[in-house]
């Protein structure tokens, strides 16, 4: 499905709406303060999927792929200057990469913003602040102590762990709901000498990027991605269109994504993860 291509709509849950069709509800809904701050949150969002829509098209693609890197947009009022504001939050060992693409990503995301009537003045880049526990010396001292480090599950380690098994680190429940679903399939449904690995939350470097794909799996000497999308997936779709080209170029063989209402379906979950392995193993 291309950018404009309306088809399929009348299948789509209430929480896939386009944010042209959020924002158009709230307005409708009246002026409260958390529909204001609701609303003011979803232009955020339309803004950078906008934005990354219109670098792609643009031939900008690297600048286009370093979006995907965002992992937090907060909606600002900056009170001296009388501006809104947006800022792209990133994590810390990301900032140095947009380095050069930080006034490109400002001018097109503000161009965005601006024809959809948004009334965004300035977009800015800053690093995501680790939240700090009362045991932060423990932490620090660990750390310069030489602990070994651990990629996996960077993103679910910047807060207290919440969900765990195995000593594996999730960000959220779906995600472990669907390790666990894997782990049945592995245990319960293949043959000792033709099982699968299950990697969830791995850090890896691919051409010009740390990524974090939510499962890496292993299956008949190939190795998959598989993304859980999120509710606002449809408004991303550039930037996961550009991250399933890299993940393929750097020697994936099969990407898959299974949206998030599906999760809190066994029967369906159970189906796609099936058919993500077949798929997976009868990739040449």
């Amino acid at each position: 499905m291309g950018y404009g291509d309306r088809s399929g709509d009348s299948a789509r849950s209430t929480s896939a709406r386009s944010f042209d069709e959020q924002i158009a509800a709230l307005s409708r809904a009246g002026s409260t303060q958390g529909g204001h701050t609701e609303l003011r949150r979803i232009e955020a969002e339309a803004t950078l999927g906008g934005g990354a829509a219109l670098l792609l098209l643009r031939g900008n693609r690297d600048i286009a792929s370093l979006l995907l890197e965002v992992e937090r947009v907060i909606p600002e009022y900056d009170r001296e200057n009388e501006s809104r504001d947006i800022w792209l939050e990133v994590r810390p060992e990301a900032i140095l990469r947009f380095s050069g693409a930080t006034d490109k990503i400002r001018e097109t995301l503000v161009e965005f913003a601006n024809r959809k009537g948004y009334g965004i003045d300035w977009v800015g880049i800053r690093e995501i602040l680790p939240d700090i526990g009362p045991d932060w010396r423990e932490q620090l001292r660990e750390r310069l102590d030489g602990k070994r480090p651990t990629n996996q599950g960077r993103r679910a380690r910047v807060d207290a762990p919440r969900h765990v098994d195995d000593g594996l680190s999730f960000t959220n429940a779906g995600e472990l709901k669907v390790y666990r679903a894997l782990k049945r399939i592995q245990e319960q449904d293949l043959r000792n000498d033709e099982t699968i690995g299950i990697f969830p939350l791995a850090g890896g470097r691919v051409l010009g990027r740390t990524w974090e794909p939510d499962l890496i799996v292993t299956y008949k000497g190939r190795a998959g991605v598989l993304e859980i999308d999120g509710p606002y997936h449809n408004q991303r779709r550039a930037m996961d269109v550009t991250r399933d080209h890299i993940f393929r170029d750097s020697g994936v063989a099969f990407i898959d994504r299974i949206p998030v209402e599906a999760v809190d379906d066994d029967g369906e979950l159970m189906g796609a993860l099936r058919r993500f392995l077949r798929r997976l193993g009868e990739t040449r």
